[in-house]
């Protein structure tokens, strides 16, 4: 279920609004003006601000929308059908639903906002961690929305470290389940892997692979 907080200008909420709320069987939380945190409580965020403007005007939604987004939380306003076009609401909400409303609509909004906002679900074989993002159906990598290039050894010692998180892997093995049995070279071929990928994922503000001194490799959890 959601946390819903709803502001008025007025202190009072419209009977369509309570109605329509009601019906859905949603809890929320009613501020009229100052206080709005208080009225949560202490460390609260709701899922969704709900502003009533059936009544109202275009200061009274600048003023709901600048103490909205003290809850970093999607914003929705409510308004008649005969006030639509008496309020600007370009730029000052994520959405806006008319009242009275069909039972299940707002849920249905909040629902699609939250997705918005939390961005695509990751596809199957994809490997998250942070940041970075390895798509293993594709063979994609990116870090920050950002694609990475990798060689197709660098891609699969990165996939392998990241599928096992805290599992320290020694060079010896490292050099077996990335090269292979038929492999010659030695254990010193995957310290410059591991060093050039290194250079390709990590910066000042992103560390994945640490260095066990004596053994091996391991990708953080």
């Amino acid at each position: 279920m959601f946390a819903i907080h709803l502001l008025t200008p007025t202190g009072e909420l419209s009977r369509d609004l309570v109605a329509c709320l009601d019906r859905e069987g949603l809890a929320y939380t009613v501020d009229g003006g100052a206080g709005e945190a208080a009225a949560l409580g202490e460390g609260a965020r709701p899922d969704a601000i709900l502003i009533d403007m059936t009544s109202g005007n275009q200061a009274a939604l600048a003023g709901m929308m600048d103490r909205s987004r003290e809850f970093r939380a999607a914003a929705i306003t409510t308004l008649s059908a005969d006030r639509f076009r008496n309020l600007d609401l370009a730029d000052s909400t994520d959405e806006f639903i008319f009242c009275p409303w069909h039972t299940g609509e707002l849920t249905l909004r909040v629902q699609r906002l939250l997705e918005r906002q939390q961005g695509p679900k990751d596809l199957p074989g994809t490997i998250r961690s942070g940041d970075l993002v390895i798509n293993t159906q594709q063979y994609d990598v990116f870090l920050a929305g950002r694609t990475v290039l990798l060689t197709f050894k660098e891609y699969e010692l990165l996939k392998l470290l990241a599928s096992n998180p805290g599992r320290v892997f020694s060079r010896e093995q490292l050099l077996e389940q990335v090269w292979g049995y038929q492999y010659f070279g030695g254990t010193r071929t995957v310290d410059v892997h591991v060093r050039r990928l290194r250079s390709k994922i990590e910066d000042a503000t992103h560390t994945f692979v640490d260095t066990v001194w004596n053994v091996g490799y391991r990708f953080r959890q």
